[in-house]
């Protein structure tokens, strides 16, 4: 009997023991790349200090971090284009992970990032596409939005980290902010910014910001209904514009929000967007706008400009419009109910995406060319192609063309000249008599 209690005491000592040390809930997680510098955040379940630690060309660099709710902490001083191991200590235990930094701005190199979204609260679908997206190495990812089913449920935020750890842990993470990841009746995004470190640079909501990777600057906007018809988000969106197409060091401009500007699912495309944003992404000549909000895959051109829905992140997908709005159905050139996520390459002025399903198989792929083509001996002599992706020729003039008016025309002027012909003649025949 003593034996047996002293037995029941000890696994209530270990349990206790199992119960005092701290867990880590959320990550670590990567934020904010850039050329010289990454953040690195977690959560654990106590407020404790913690330690982090980056190791890569150059040594180790390791910074203290005090004590926090979710703890950012940032290292600076780093190569750009180059790879480096990280951990996190935390009361005795130890969380690794690893991340390359950017490339120098300006710099003409190929990289690759993936973009996803509308993963919501359907954890086994959402999984399947993480799984998928974890066998990519891409160089960032983008998310459309809509992380969560409901902003405020900490519940829901907490499984998809759970789910994307893996992920988060190796790649660096930008998101946009969705429909369903406010909270409240004020519809803040309370959470989105807790849980999230963006470049400032977007004003003080941190709900939109830009970044540059290499030679492309990316736009990530708040969309949702009640900014995207505030003036100082559409006039920061032609700041931004108009100063990457003066740079010349910008040769590529790439847009994230949620919500599609053309979409023929079951949402259809949101006409403000349509009115306020796509003419500033026509006139400044964007190379592609990547949005959520349908659980769909959808490719959308309109005035040379491409547009990609891409919500089949795990959320429940959702069928076609029977009766889409004429705007959307002339421009969606490509519709799939599927999960999947997008894989997009930037070499030189060649743009490329695929959509890839959950189960590995492809979608599509669609590709372009920004610019002209390379020159030399060594290029083939191709057409260039236009923004619209339409193979243009060098303009030559058409032989005149004859019409059927114009045959008669000539006919009756020969009968008459003959005729004239003729009558002279016959005078002519009769004088001479």
């Amino acid at each position: 009997m003593r034996r047996a209690l002293a037995s029941i005491l000890v696994l209530a000592g270990m349990a206790g023991s199992a119960l005092a040390s701290p867990k880590m809930l959320k990550g670590p997680y990567l934020q904010d790349l850039a050329p010289n510098s990454i953040t690195v955040m977690w959560q654990m379940d106590e407020m404790i200090p913690g330690k982090l630690v980056v190791i890569g060309p150059g040594g180790e660099k390791s910074q203290d971090v005090n004590a926090a709710h979710v703890i950012e902490a940032r290292i600076d001083g780093l190569e750009p284009s180059s790879r480096y191991r990280y951990r996190v200590e935390a009361a005795g235990q130890t969380w690794e992970g690893e991340f390359a930094t950017a490339p120098p701005v300006g710099k003409d190199v190929p990289f690759g990032f993936v973009v996803f979204g509308d993963t919501r609260n359907n954890m086994e679908q959402h999984r399947r596409v993480i799984e998928r997206m974890a066998q990519e190495v891409p160089d960032f990812v983008l998310g459309t939005g809509d992380m969560v089913d409901e902003g405020y449920r900490q519940e829901q935020w907490q499984q998809f980290f759970d789910v994307e750890d893996k992920l988060l842990r190796d790649n660096v993470y930008f998101p946009a902010l969705g429909n369903h990841d406010r909270q409240g009746r004020g519809r803040t995004a309370d959470a989105y910014r807790a849980f999230f470190s963006v470049p400032e640079n977007g004003g003080e909501t941190e709900r939109y910001y830009a970044f540059t990777y290499a030679t492309t600057r990316i736009l990530v906007l708040d969309s949702n209904a009640y900014s995207f018809a505030l003036t100082d988000q559409t006039a920061w969106i032609e700041r931004e514009l108009i100063a990457a197409r003066q740079d010349p060091a910008i040769h590529h401009i790439f847009v994230v929000m949620h919500h599609p500007p053309f979409s023929i699912s079951l949402h259809g495309g949101a006409i403000d967007l349509r009115e306020r944003w796509t003419p500033l992404f026509e006139k400044y000549q964007v190379s592609a706008v990547f949005s959520g909000h349908d659980h769909v895959y959808e490719r959308a051109e309109h005035n040379g400009i491409r547009y990609f829905v891409s919500g089949g992140g795990g959320a429940p997908l959702y069928p076609r419009r029977t009766h889409p709005n004429p705007i959307d159905l002339e421009a969606v050139k490509k519709f799939e109910r599927v999960l999947h996520f997008l894989r997009v390459t930037v070499t030189g002025n060649r743009i490329e995406v695929t959509g890839v399903r959950a189960d590995g198989t492809i979608v599509e792929t669609t590709s372009w060319t920004e610019g002209p083509e390379p020159v030399g001996p060594e290029a083939p002599k191709r057409p260039q192609v236009a923004k619209s992706g339409a193979p243009t020729q060098p303009a030559i003039s058409p032989p005149p063309v004859v019409t059927t008016r114009a045959r008669i025309s000539l006919l009756w002027f020969v009968i008459g000249s003959a005729g004239i012909l003729l009558v002279v003649g016959l005078v002519l025949a009769r004088i001479l008599r």
